[in-house]
């Protein structure tokens, strides 16, 4: 029997916060002049990089730069040209050049600091922050950066010595006492950071503070404490949607389910929740089928506040179509996913999305002309040429389906997996197009590269035995099959209709029988199989038997003509 055909992080990039910048350097920085006096060229190249022009300005700012090797406004923005770009060292080497031209500004150290920082270099990023520190006392920005290094290099003892400036400098609250917890979290100290945390929060208690506590309580299974605190923090802030969703969690442990989704609903409805955060959270719950089935419309609910919340996030979109399809509502899904498609066309995963569901519902002409349009923009995807090459399989047009599987192939170089499933399919697709030779040279090409690959040896074992040729050979392949999968009843069909054709029936019968216990009986194709092999041993009730049950499976099959002859040629014999 013939198996189916086989058809089966990112570079780190380094953003800092230039543009904020921009308007103080400005207004900050001296008026920058060439040789002449003009501004010219500088307030072009300063516009350029605004526009984000930025060839042009680079070019430009080094042509100031050539003029001028003391303008350290231009070696600033040829720094963050190359931050940009994620030329770390080249942006590293202008701060560097700037800071030696003006060696006070705070700008270029906070700038070079954070490059120390993100490429590792720790300490000369806390020398710089100590400067910052020193020179601007009152400025908490270098000193949450400076306390987060030290916590890196785990001198904590140095880290507390700059949160205790702080809180000298701004007093305590929230940040500062959630600098604190952190720390004390970071050394291992859990009890005291909580205990610290109650004692703050009973004094200067902040939604975000009484939430985190809620969220420990949580944790340990203290649910009526925990919702103590879930409580104080809405009443502190009733919109703040982590405490709604701890409340809610703690409403649905409990088994109050209209108070969860009281609370879920808005959760879900706040575009300012991290859209992760929700899709996480909905995959968890959507595992558990009994609660998606007694609570349907209301998920259905939850989905939908989800996607209105964040309809242009691609990574909802496709969570929410899924769900969708799930619950019988593929159309609107068609709906979600060509939206998102309208919104993000050069994107290949949302074609691929796009077209995996066109796939799924069975549009088949559909699928071939969205195939083609998402090649217009990604030539020789290898992805949307087999959406394409199914499309044409499917709707009757095998060469061209067969073309289209060998442009798959040409493409396909350096991915081993996709190279011998599309052998495999072309050498599947070759034999029903009435071309066995060339079917057979692809089967050889695909065992070539995979020698197990078991549905390409199955299908030209299978093909060698219909044709009667070289039965040792298929006998050879189909055997590596059932000694890979001796449960698959299709493999079982193939290596025992082998046997049949070589005369060992009794070992065919047995094969059979064990094809039997793993699915054989839902096919009518094996049942017919076995029928003939039980014929061959004279067992003829038991073969009119599975003739029968073949041919209710598939009265296509012409079972039931067979059966008649058979029965015409058993009373001839009589």
């Amino acid at each position: 029997m013939l198996s189916s055909p086989i058809i089966t992080r990112s570079k780190k990039y380094l953003k800092l916060a230039v543009f904020p910048l921009l308007l103080l350097l400005s207004t900050t920085l001296p008026a920058q002049t060439d040789k002449s006096g003009n501004m010219v060229s500088y307030l072009e190249a300063l516009n350029n990089f605004n526009l984000g022009n930025e060839q042009v300005a680079e070019k430009q700012f080094k042509e100031i730069v050539d003029k001028d090797k003391n303008n350290d406004a231009a070696l600033f923005y040829l720094a963050n040209i190359n931050l940009n770009r994620n030329n770390i060292d080249k942006a590293q080497q202008y701060m560097v050049e700037a800071l030696k031209i003006d060696p006070n500004n705070n700008w270029y150290k906070q700038q070079l600091a954070k490059i120390y920082t993100f490429t590792g270099k720790n300490e000369q990023a806390i020398a710089l922050y100590n400067q910052l520190r020193e020179e601007q006392p009152l400025k908490s920005e270098s000193y949450d950066a400076l306390i987060e290094l030290y916590i890196s290099e785990k001198n904590f003892i140095k880290a507390d010595e700059v949160l205790q400036d702080i809180e000298k400098s701004v007093g305590v609250n929230e940040a500062t006492a959630l600098t604190r917890f952190n720390l004390l979290i970071f050394q291992q100290k859990q009890e005291e950071a909580y205990n610290y945390l109650e004692k703050f929060d009973q004094q200067y208690g902040t939604a975000r503070t009484s939430t985190i506590l809620g969220d420990n309580y949580a944790a340990n299974q203290n649910d009526s404490l925990a919702q103590k605190y879930y409580s104080r923090a809405l009443n502190l802030a009733p919109d703040y949607q982590p405490a709604n969703f701890g409340l809610a969690e703690i409403y649905r442990i409990q088994g109050k389910y209209a108070l969860y989704f009281e609370k879920m609903y808005p959760f879900m409805r706040d575009p300012n929740v991290d859209p992760s955060m929700k899709t996480g959270y909905m995959q968890q719950i959507l595992t558990n089928r009994r609660f998606i089935q007694t609570f349907l419309p209301q998920i259905d609910s939850m989905m939908h506040n989800m996607y209105s919340a964040h309809s242009s996030d691609s990574s909802i979109a496709y969570s929410y179509s899924l769900f969708l399809v799930q619950s019988d509502k593929s159309g609107k899904a068609l709906d979600i996913l060509h939206n998102n498609l309208k919104l993000y066309p050069q994107s290949i995963e949302a074609h691929r999305q796009y077209l995996s569901l066109i796939y799924y519902l069975e549009m088949w002409e559909p699928l071939i002309k969205k195939a083609n349009e998402a090649l217009l923009q990604f030539p020789n995807n290898t992805d949307f040429l087999q959406f394409k090459g199914i499309g044409l399989l499917q709707t009757k047009k095998l060469d061209e389906s067969i073309a289209t599987f060998k442009e798959v192939l040409k493409h396909s170089k350096g991915d081993s997996t996709t190279m011998v499933n599309t052998l495999t399919t072309i050498a599947d697709l070759s034999y029903e197009a009435g071309r066995s030779k060339e079917a057979y040279k692809y089967y050889q090409k695909t065992i070539k590269k995979e020698p197990n690959h078991f549905p390409a040896l199955n299908n030209y074992a299978y093909y060698l035995a219909l044709e009667g040729k070289n039965l040792k050979k298929a006998y050879r392949m189909s055997k590596i099959t059932i000694e890979g999968e001796p449960n698959n009843p299709t493999y079982l069909d193939t290596f025992a209709w082998i046997l049949h054709l070589m005369n060992k029936n009794i070992e065919a019968k047995a094969v059979f029988k064990h094809a039997m216990l793993y699915g054989g009986k839902e096919s009518a194709a094996i049942l017919d199989h076995y029928s003939h092999v039980l014929w061959e041993l004279k067992e003829y009730d038991l073969a009119f038997l599975y003739w029968d049950q073949a041919n209710k499976l598939d009265p296509e099959l012409g079972i039931k003509a067979k059966v008649q002859e058979k029965k015409q040629l058993l009373e001839s014999n009589h």
